[in-house]
């Protein structure tokens, strides 16, 4: 679960069709945690929380910690999350962090800092500091990514990088190196009763483009039911460096978590456009009561 809560998602944008042209100190393995400033914890009432001079002396929490996901690519980002989501010896992969410097982006390598700080919805009662807040040693990381052999430090050519939201049946065209690729958004858009606002149903991204000549067309995420939410494209660009735009997006269905997911072209199958490689999936504090539909455009 990602702690702080996420901001919700309010659906006021219109979507169109013009292109969106401290370093580790040492290294851990959940047995050994860094402090953290217990001063920076955010909770739903912080009031309850225990006394800065307290939680100094609540121990790091290291039982049940998750498992390294079985699959080869990886990917996690910065911020405050419960323990379970991030997973045991995470801080000692050979990370490679999408760092932004104005407008430009770059891929290098990155080491990873966990450590663990008090959190309100699972540390209730116990003294103990179960929360993890994972930092890279570079400013303004995007996304830390392991396990892919393609991904090489470099300057990443970017097509977009505004988190972005596409309304049900329209579409925007993302255009690299002369070409046009068209991610566009289908589903329904129903009103809510005694409002003006609405919610989304049946909601599915799909992508167009060209590939060796042939013009494929691929479906990249469906949801039937929306909770307050919906899909952001939260950045483009050719990660790979194969020729065609990369994406990362957070395919969340419900305002109470993220699930940010990298698709990538150049291992994709016959066939496709992209190959989904790697999600990491959060959730906000239970006690977030969302807004009671979307606002309609």
């Amino acid at each position: 679960m990602r702690i702080p809560a996420i901001l919700f998602l309010v659906l006021s944008m219109v979507a169109c069709n013009n292109s969106p042209d401290q370093s580790q100190a040492n290294r851990t393995d959940h047995t050994h945690l860094l402090e953290t400033d217990t001063s920076l914890v955010q909770a739903p009432d912080s009031a309850k929380l225990p006394a800065d001079d307290e939680l100094q002396h609540y121990t790091p929490d290291t039982t049940d910690l998750s498992p390294e996901p079985k699959s080869a690519a990886k990917i996690m980002i910065e911020g405050r999350f419960h323990k379970h989501e991030v997973w045991q010896g995470a801080e000692q992969k050979p990370w490679m962090a999408l760092v932004q410097d104005d407008s430009v982006f770059r891929l290098q390598p990155s080491g990873m800092q966990v450590t663990t700080f008090f959190d309100p919805v699972y540390d209730k009662g116990r003294q103990v500091r179960s929360g993890r807040e994972v930092r890279g040693e570079h400013p303004n990381t995007l996304l830390f990514v392991t396990g892919i052999a393609k991904l090489q430090a470099s300057e990443v050519d970017t097509v977009g990088y505004p988190d972005q939201v596409i309304l049900p049946n329209t579409a925007i065209d993302l255009r690299y190196k002369g070409k046009t690729y068209t991610l566009a958004a289908s589903g329904d858009s129903i009103q809510q009763e005694g409002s003006e606002s609405y919610s989304v149903r049946n909601y599915r991204w799909t992508v167009t483009g060209t590939k060796n000549g042939r013009r494929i067309t691929q479906e990249l995420a469906s949801d039937e039911n929306f909770e307050s939410a919906i899909y952001v494209l939260l950045w483009v660009g050719d990660l790979d460096r194969d020729g065609i735009p990369d994406l990362l997006a957070d395919l969340s269905n419900h305002f109470n978590t993220s699930k940010v997911t990298l698709f990538l072209s150049s291992l994709a199958e016959k066939g496709k456009l992209y190959k989904k490689v790697a999600d990491f999936k959060t959730e906000a504090y239970p006690e977030i009561v969302p807004p009671d539909s979307v606002a309609k455009p």
